[in-house]
């Protein structure tokens, strides 16, 4: 008798429930397939995994573990019930929500995320637990935790890239980390504490914060002491060097504007890029050509949801692109990509700087504090503030 004669004679399970997938769907975090209970008993289940509805080769037990290839994808599986003189029956479970990066537990509160210039290290500034943790990024390890004595909010590794500076709230100071040793080679008071950039002379240290609130902090590394600082006229916000750290890029919320600082005559007039709403942070394209600034709320028009595009040669916006409550934003070396961070969603946006247009949204840990690519755009580190984590988002 032929197969399909024999199916057609066959009898009819009584239970067939749809399966079901427990677990977090994250890379590196197991998932398991729950069946539910098939009748008659006894029956004989088998499993296939799929990501994006493709099958995973050998992905035949009833459970399954993401991998980093398959970050932002949606994992489902289907089970297959046999019994002798039965129909075969295939139940396919709803898919899981996107895969979400690895993570790396580190500090308490992680806030900022720097990475040294050869690629081999990343720092993390840990406000909760006053340390720094360094992460070796082959492994994906942390490899060693520095205390300090003040909470540290954010850093700059040096232009030698021979040492890591800390800017430190509650004592104020400016720790000095030797990336040889990760070790404190020194530290020194400059009396505020803000976001942290070191000058490509390796001369000086700009900090965004200072008494006054309408000044950057400046403090001369050699001598460990202040020099004059930078007149803003409105209260300090975020601080983003460029490229060849030879421009500060200042968000200035209280004016609506970028401020641009040229580490070179920093006490010259500001060039200045006007924004719809208050910017919260900012990131300039590796060639200088764009500027892309996260904006916040206005008073009247409330929320921009958005990152606005602006082209420096003309100060005009000549793109936006949407993103739910948008925050720290960095452009991939090669200056392909624009990630952004949506605080509300705790997501992280890839967007085209072609097209201006999101390529991808994928989850993260609570409250997505910073993030950072590394030299080779291979990878991009994205600190969990409410976490204590680091996400490592892998680029395809």
């Amino acid at each position: 008798m032929e197969r399909n004669a024999i199916q057609s004679t066959a009898r009819t399970f009584t239970a067939t429930p749809v399966p079901t997938i427990t677990g977090v769907p994250q890379a590196g975090r197991r998932l398991t397939a729950v069946p539910g209970t098939w009748k008659p008993v006894p029956v004989v289940l088998s499993y296939r995994w799929a990501v994006n509805g493709v099958s995973v080769s050998g992905a035949t037990a009833s459970t399954f573990t993401p991998s980093n290839s398959q970050v932002g994808k949606r994992v489902t599986v289907t089970v297959t019930g046999t019994k002798a003189g039965y129909r075969t029956v295939l139940k396919t479970s709803a898919p899981t929500g996107r895969v979400a990066p690895r993570t790396i537990t580190v500090g308490t509160n992680p806030r900022d995320l720097v990475v040294t210039n050869d690629g081999r290290w990343a720092y993390v500034a840990n406000t909760g637990s006053r340390t720094v943790s360094v992460i070796a990024i082959t492994t994906g390890k942390v490899v060693a935790t520095v205390p300090l004595g003040g909470t540290p909010l954010a850093l700059a590794v040096s232009a030698n890239q021979k040492q890591v500076f800390v800017s430190t709230c509650s004592d104020n100071k400016i720790y000095a980390l030797n990336i040889a040793s990760n070790t404190v080679a020194y530290s020194f008071t400059v009396g505020a504490c803000g976001d942290l950039v070191a000058t490509p002379d390796g001369k000086s240290l700009y900090i965004g914060g200072s008494p006054t609130l309408f000044d950057i902090t400046v403090a001369t590394i050699a001598t460990r002491s202040l020099a004059e600082p930078i007149f803003t006229g409105a209260p300090v916000g975020e601080l983003t060097p460029s490229a060849d750290r030879k421009k500060v890029y200042l968000s200035n919320g209280d004016d609506y504007g970028l401020f641009i600082i040229d580490t070179a005559a920093p006490q010259a007039p500001q060039e200045r890029f006007n924004t719809s709403h208050p910017p919260i942070a900012s990131a300039p394209s590796p060639d200088g050509t764009t500027v892309y600034a996260s904006l916040g709320r206005d008073l009247i028009t409330g929320p921009s949801n958005a990152v606005e595009v602006i082209a420096t040669a003309t100060n005009r916006v000549r793109a936006r692109t949407a993103i739910t409550a948008p925050g720290a934003l960095a452009v991939s070396p090669d200056g392909s990509r624009l990630y952004v961070l949506s605080t509300e969603n705790n997501t992280i946006a890839t967007i085209s700087t072609v097209t201006n247009r999101v390529l991808s949204r994928i989850p993260l840990g609570r409250a997505p504090s910073s993030l950072a690519a590394t030299p080779d755009g291979s990878k991009v580190g994205i600190t969990n503030f409410n976490d204590g984590t680091v996400s490592v988002l892998p680029v395809f």
